[in-house]
């Protein structure tokens, strides 16, 4: 509270000083000497120095004031050397920079910001138009604000810690049970996008969700008081943190400064047994210079193979802890562990480190023993080696070939109704030649016996006389 009247006090003096400089001035536009007594350097560093900042979240330069709020300071960053915003009220009247005094608005136009504080502001949906930046605040200066506890630092990844945060009215927590919905407090975490971090365009991620319902961490329901646990699981790296709670009547915002997520100050390494007999060992070691590390206490459970569950807790002093796990055979081995110490500084805290698995291959138990005979066997089996064998790709394609050529043909012969001897082209028709060569030969031997008897005949002939007389 004393930084909050400490910044409307230099606020204060800042108009005063700004209001006197108008009134030597015949123009209601502030110039580069009125406008030089107050740059953007020293007002971010202001704003820099409240850790607790109570802010209307500002969407798309559009943001809304709530019912019964006696004070609002804008502040909006703009393009160096682009002209002051303009104000649209939820009424649709417009508000300009030479016309705020008449509308009872306190307006300071800077090179490249207006820093506007309006008394009693119309309730409703306003619009900022104008070069507006991202980095723009509308801080609410009423007796209505959000108190958080700040964060400790420095955090780890895995860490969890309790939280409160408070609505809170004249100093007292607001009695929130003539509410008809329970009242919730949303923690996100945004990047700072720094190259530099792991975290680098991780954007925005919502932590936790706290409802003032009395259960869990909450003591009592519809108190005005949040009450949860963090689990930073969500990785190293600088982030900023913010706080935001949303009722019917009006919306708070909390951002506090950057913090740095240090990664997990502890390491396992597991080394796995080799016998049936031995135990598997998993070695804790501490690798930070935050921790101390004489004062790290380990509990946890162990899932065997067999779904059996046993716990244990390692509370001796020493630099590097072992963790002897029974060897149940091949399978799945899951440790779930959380960690208990002190920081260098002092401050206790606690790590739920992430849910480790390690498999244990059936060849890494002891084999059973065999009798003389078959060791030799078993000395081959182990040495022996899956062979890749190829694939006679070749043979196949021609097989395969071979197969559709031989199906077609005996489709063509179904559907044509041909005979299987008319594909034996190479046989000569020998049967056939034999009788016509036949046929010819006893057609020759007929007519030369013919031939003959002629020619004996016309020879006998020409031996015997005619002796007969012509007819007169």
């Amino acid at each position: 509270m004393a930084r909050l009247m400490l910044l409307c006090f230099m606020l204060c003096n800042v108009f005063v000083l700004t209001v006197a400089a108008q009134q030597d001035s015949t123009l209601p536009v502030a110039t580069p000497e009125s406008a030089s007594a107050q740059t953007p350097e020293p007002l971010m560093r202001m704003l820099a120095d409240l850790p607790l900042r109570n802010q209307i979240p500002l969407l798309d330069n559009r943001f809304r004031i709530d019912d019964g709020i006696e004070s609002i300071t804008l502040v909006f960053f703009r393009r160096p050397g682009s002209a002051s915003i303009v104000l649209v009220r939820p009424d649709g009247s417009k508000v300009f920079y030479n016309t705020a005094k008449q509308n009872n608005i306190r307006w300071f136009d800077g090179p490249s910001y207006d820093l506007i504080e309006i008394t009693q502001p119309m309730p409703g949906p306003w619009q900022a138009v104008g070069r507006v930046l991202p980095e723009s605040k509308i801080l609410v200066l009423t007796d209505v604000e959000l108190d958080v506890d700040p964060l400790p630092k420095p955090m780890m990844v895995g860490e969890t810690f309790k939280l409160t945060a408070r609505m809170l009215q004249d100093g007292k927590a607001i009695n929130a049970r003539e509410f008809k919905d329970i009242l919730s407090l949303q923690v996100v975490f945004t990047s700072t996008n720094d190259k530099r971090y792991e975290n680098f365009g991780r954007g925005m991620v919502e932590v936790a969700n706290f409802r003032d319902d009395g259960r869990g961490y909450d003591i009592s329901a519809r108190d005005g008081i949040f009450t949860g646990e963090i689990n930073l699981v969500f990785g190293q790296g600088e982030w900023i943190p913010r706080f935001i709670v949303r009722t019917p009547l009006y919306t708070r915002e909390v951002e506090q400064s950057a913090v740095i997520i240090e990664p997990s100050p502890i390491t396992l390494n597991v080394q796995m047994a080799t016998k049936a007999e031995q135990s598997h060992i998993i070695m804790l070691d501490a690798n930070s210079d935050l921790v101390d590390v004489d004062s790290l206490l380990f509990q946890g459970q162990i899932q065997y193979p067999d779904g059996d569950m046993q716990s244990f807790s390692l509370v001796e002093p020493t630099t590097t802890k072992q963790l002897q796990v029974d060897n149940r055979g091949h399978g799945s081995y899951i440790l779930n562990m959380a960690v208990f110490g002190q920081m260098r500084d002092g401050r206790e805290f606690v790590l739920n480190l992430p849910e480790e698995r390690f498999l244990v291959a059936m060849l890494a138990q002891e084999a059973p023993d065999l009798g003389p005979a078959d060791t030799a066997t078993e000395a081959i089996v182990e040495v022996a080696e899956p062979v890749a064998t190829e694939v006679p790709w070749l043979w196949i394609i021609l097989i395969n070939l071979f197969i559709l050529v031989l199906g077609a043909v005996a489709i063509w012969f179904v559907l044509s109704g041909k005979q299987f001897s008319r594909l034996m082209f190479w046989r000569k028709k020998t049967e056939p030649a034999a009788t016509a060569a036949g046929n010819k030969t006893a057609t020759a031997a007929k007519v030369d016996n013919t031939a003959n008897k002629k020619s004996a005949k016309k020879k006998d002939g020409e031996d015997i006389l005619d002796l007969s007389m012509p007819d007169g």
